[in-house]
């Protein structure tokens, strides 16, 4: 694939990682929603979840590693979307606020 080509189908600023890991979001009212991590990126995250988050809802997000040496992923995220698949299945978009 040439480097046009790249440009014209990825138009993200960062590219996505796939990594379908198990994570948890702490919600600022101190709730604990636990997740699929579908995807991440230096700047976003797109999480699966049974139930839909509200936009805009904010909270401490921990993607766990599968163990080793890698200590988690942990990051300030914002919800910015939210896509309804199927009955039971969302696709949450979040902004990546920053790491910690």
């Amino acid at each position: 694939m040439t480097s046009l080509a790249r440009n014209y189908q990825e138009k993200r600023d960062f590219i996505r990682m796939q990594v379908s890991a198990p994570a948890v979001l702490t919600l600022d009212n101190g709730n604990n929603v636990e997740l699929t991590c579908l995807d991440l990126s230096s700047s976003g995250v797109q999480l699966q979840h049974f139930e839909p988050l509200p936009v805009n809802i904010a909270g401490t997000l921990v993607i766990s590693s599968g163990g080793g040496y890698t200590n988690p992923l942990e990051a300030r995220i914002t919800v910015c979307r939210v896509q309804q698949l199927g009955a039971d299945e969302y696709r949450i978009g979040a902004v990546i606020d920053n790491l910690l």
